[in-house]
């Protein structure tokens, strides 16, 4: 077949495979062909955090607007100016220029006095702006992204919202995933009739919320009647939209006066024409909340243990008892993903009855666990836990009866303690994945030795385990202690050896334990790497391993 006659879309796949873009840059350079498809293919992700970049590029796009179907995925991360009150925003306050359409940059004029720049260490989400984007170089932007009608994915990172964001976000019919980290709410959002409930995506992650606005409209935002997913922090607490009165708290006002999503007046019309368009649109504006029923994700982001004891007030009224009431009326949740820190949390025995993947802090195991959950995935993320309260999990979670349907185990803590292993063997022994990771510590050379037989063995379902220092040098402690038994931890750096000769011995003894797991296929003792084997007799290879495909990154 010649291939002159091979369809656009499969020379485009063949194009995305390539990993090196100078290879993407030759194969373009061939035909004239080619050179289209590429710039298809270069186009299909823009990035626009840069506006001196979106000046270079901004006349090619405009000139090929053939090029307008490309794109599925935009990042956004340009603010524009808000001039005089640049440095009242705090995460604008330190830009020193604006760049206009021409490519001409002022310097951000500043007003008299000094304002305090707020950092926010608790977040870690401090972005230090550079640059601005004249009014007109937004506008242009944002005129420009509307073409964009193949878009799946949106994404605003580092940036002031648009004020016309509300109404921004519905350009694009086709829009699965939209993505809003690190950003200032809009300073004075422009209203619109356009509802959140009408958003056709499926993925929705709010994080880092900035600014001192109202989040309840950012909150609507978790409408979308076909949400599957939401990710969201402790900036925005997405589930107090739905577990509250329709009256704000002490303010009477109802959720269809909220100002971004009031209808819009029309200029010569007066005020009680509006109070009539106001009743129209009421049915669709003060409806009940209602949550996806499709939602089968939800990943929350609480406050760390430190901001819980010194900031957090009346935990118990305000974040807690709402979450719980939130997760009740989720019942197609299968998967649960709780980071930080949440001293407990009650739920209801019929509640999550499809629940299969959870991930916690220790403090959350004993209201989650239970019978009438069929989690196969138990993730335990709690850097602040110890070996007691471990230990204590481990056995509410009998009590409960919910550890026959478990299948994966993954636990990461502070430090390692040789005693987990035991703790595990004990309650335990129908694993088919085990994962464990710490910080600091490392195995003794005893239970490195000992893991084969004494462990692993004793767990006849297990075919996968994982068990390495997290963050720490390519090779791992567990490694250097294969290759440096018997000396002492001091003089493991000056008698490691080659990579080759620790390879060797790390084979080595997973070969060793072939005799009592027959049943392993895959074991990782190092942080960037994984050894495999199809089957019982076929032979240990190693791979490279990325972490956070099986259980996700914490």
């Amino acid at each position: 077949m010649s291939s002159s006659t091979f369809p656009n879309e499969l020379w485009m796949n063949i194009f995305e495979i390539l990993d090196s873009p100078s290879d993407l840059a030759s194969v373009v350079r061939t035909s004239r062909r080619f050179q289209l498809l590429g710039e298809r293919i270069l186009y299909k992700c823009l990035i626009w955090t840069n506006p001196r970049s979106l000046v270079e590029n901004y006349a090619f796009l405009a000139a090929n607007g053939h090029l307008y179907t490309s794109p599925r995925s935009l990042t956004l991360g340009i603010s524009r100016t808000y001039h005089p009150n640049n440095d009242l925003i705090e995460q604008i306050n330190r830009a020193k220029g604006v760049v206009h359409p021409d490519g001409i940059i002022l310097p951000v004029l500043r007003s008299s006095h000094i304002h305090e720049v707020r950092v926010a260490d608790d977040t870690g989400l401090y972005n230090d702006i550079e640059y601005l984007a004249s009014e007109r170089l937004a506008d242009m932007m944002y005129n420009m992204a509307t073409e964009f009608t193949n878009l799946r994915e949106l994404s605003f990172v580092g940036m002031i919202l648009p004020n016309t964001f509300y109404s921004f976000v519905h350009n694009f019919p086709s829009l699965d995933k939209l993505r809003i980290e690190d950003c200032t709410v809009p300073i004075t959002p422009e209203p619109t009739n356009l509802h959140p409930c009408d958003l056709p995506i499926t993925e929705l992650t709010i994080l880092g919320l900035r600014g001192r606005r109202d989040v309840r409209e950012m909150r609507a935002l978790a409408e979308g009647k076909q949400l599957r997913v939401i990710r969201f922090d402790w900036t925005c607490y997405i589930y107090k939209h739905f577990c509250r009165p329709m009256n704000g708290p002490g303010n009477g006002q109802p959720m269809w006066q909220f100002q971004g999503f009031a209808p819009a007046n029309q200029p010569g019309v007066h005020f009680a024409d509006t109070l009539i368009q106001f009743n129209r649109n009421r049915i669709l504006l003060d409806r009940p909340r209602e949550l996806s029923p499709h939602i089968h994700t939800i990943d929350v982001k609480f406050p760390t243990l430190k901001s819980w004891q010194s900031y957090v007030l009346e935990p118990h009224e305000h974040l807690i008892n709402p979450f719980a009431k939130f997760l009740e009326i989720c019942p197609g949740l299968t998967c649960l993903t709780i980071r930080n820190h949440l001293p407990w949390i009650r739920l209801a025995e019929d509640a999550l009855p499809n629940l299969v993947h959870f991930q916690g802090p220790l403090t959350t195991i004993k209201y989650i666990m239970s019978s009438s959950r069929p989690i196969r995935r138990l993730d335990i993320r709690d850097p602040s836990g110890s070996l007691l309260g471990l230990e204590k999990s481990f056995k509410d979670i009998e009590l409960a009866g919910a550890e026959g349907s478990l299948e994966d185990l993954s636990i990461y803590l502070s430090c390692w303690d040789d005693e987990i292993l035991y703790a595990i063997l004990h309650h335990f022994r129908g694993l088919k994945t085990l994962e464990m990771r710490y910080k600091d510590g490392e195995p003794s050379e005893e239970i490195i030795l000992a893991m084969g037989a004494h462990f692993f063995g004793q767990m006849p379902n297990l075919v996968s385990v994982h068990v390495f220092k997290y963050g720490c040098e390519p090779i791992a402690s567990v490694v250097e202690q294969v290759k440096t038994r018997g000396h002492a931890p001091g003089h493991i750096q000056s008698t490691t050896g080659t990579k080759s000769e620790v390879e060797a011995n790390l084979k080595e003894l997973i070969t060793a334990w072939n005799r009592y797991c027959p049943q392993l296929r895959e074991v990782q003792l190092q942080a960037d790497y994984v050894w495999r084997r199809a089957g019982a007799d076929d032979v240990w290879t190693k791979r490279k391993y990325v972490f956070g495909r099986r259980f996700g990154d914490t």
